[in-house]
C-alpha cells in the first residue's frame, strides 16, 4: 500500500502542551471556586476539545458557571499564555517532522483552536514544512469525530488508505480510525488509562512512530 502522507496531531504529539493545559484549565475554572485534580484531567480531559471539557467539570460540580462562560474562561487563559509563549516541542519532535517533510507531505490535524497551532508552527519554525493545518476551528465537529482528519483528506486530495495518522489520545485514535486511516498511537504515562486497541501499533514515542512509519514505505 504506496504512503503519500503522514497526519500528525498537535497537542501532546508534536507538542508538549497537556501540563500547561491542566495549569490553564485551573486559572479558567478558579474564579468559580473548582478545582481540577490531575487524575481527573489525565484521565477524562486529556486530548477532549475545550467545549467538551467545559461540559464534563460542570456536570462533576454544583457551580453557577455556565458552559460559554467555561469556554470563554479557558479561551482567554491560552490568549495569555500564547501572548508570552508557545507550547515546547515533544522530544524529537523537530528531528521526526523535519526527516519526514524531506520524504512525504505532511498535514496536520488538531482538535485545538487556529492560534494555539499557529504559535507552534511558529515558534518552531515548522510553517513551512506542513501542506495544509485543520484545526477545532475549522469544523462542525471536533475529534472524536472524524471531521477534522476528512477535511484534511480534502484539502489534501488524498484517500485515507494513503495516509498514516499519529495520535497520542483515545479521542484522537477514534477519530483517525473512522475517517479511515491507519494510525500510530503514542502512549505516555499520562494516557495509560487511554484504549489504543483501534490503533495499528502503539509506540512509546515519536522516535519509534517514525522507525515504524518508514518501514510502511
Amino acid at each position: 500500500m504506496t504512503l503519500h502522507a503522514i497526519l500528525f496531531d498537535h497537542d501532546g504529539t508534536l507538542v508538549d502542551s497537556e501540563a500547561v493545559n491542566l495549569q490553564l484549565w485551573r486559572q479558567a475554572v478558579a474564579p468559580w471556586g473548582l478545582t481540577i485534580s490531575e487524575g481527573h484531567y489525565w484521565s477524562r480531559m486529556l486530548g477532549v476539545p475545550i467545549r467538551q471539557n467545559a461540559i464534563d467539570i460542570l456536570q462533576l460540580n454544583s457551580t453557577d458557571a455556565s458552559i460559554e462562560q467555561l469556554v470563554a474562561a479557558k479561551l482567554a487563559a491560552n490568549e495569555a499564555y500564547l501572548a508570552r509563549a508557545y507550547f515546547p516541542q515533544m522530544p524529537g519532535a523537530d528531528t521526526v517532522v523535519r526527516a519526514l517533510a524531506g520524504e512525504l507531505r505532511l498535514g496536520l490535524v488538531s482538535g485545538s483552536q487556529r492560534n494555539c497551532v499557529q504559535a507552534s508552527l511558529r515558534g518552531h519554525a515548522w510553517e513551512p514544512l506542513f501542506e495544509h493545518v485543520v484545526t477545532g476551528d475549522d469544523v462542525a465537529n471536533n475529534k472524536p469525530a472524524p471531521d477534522s482528519y476528512l477535511r484534511a483528506l480534502q484539502l489534501m486530495q488524498l484517500q485515507a488508505q494513503h495516509c498514516i495518522a499519529v495520535e497520542d489520545t483515545e479521542v484522537g485514535v477514534t477519530a483517525a480510525r473512522a475517517a479511515g486511516l491507519r494510525v500510530v498511537a503514542i502512549r505516555s504515562a499520562e494516557a495509560q488509562s487511554h484504549d489504543f486497541s483501534a490503533a495499528s501499533i502503539i509506540v512509546d514515542s515519536l522516535t519509534e512512530a517514525h522507525a515504524w512509519i518508514c518501514q510502511q514505505r
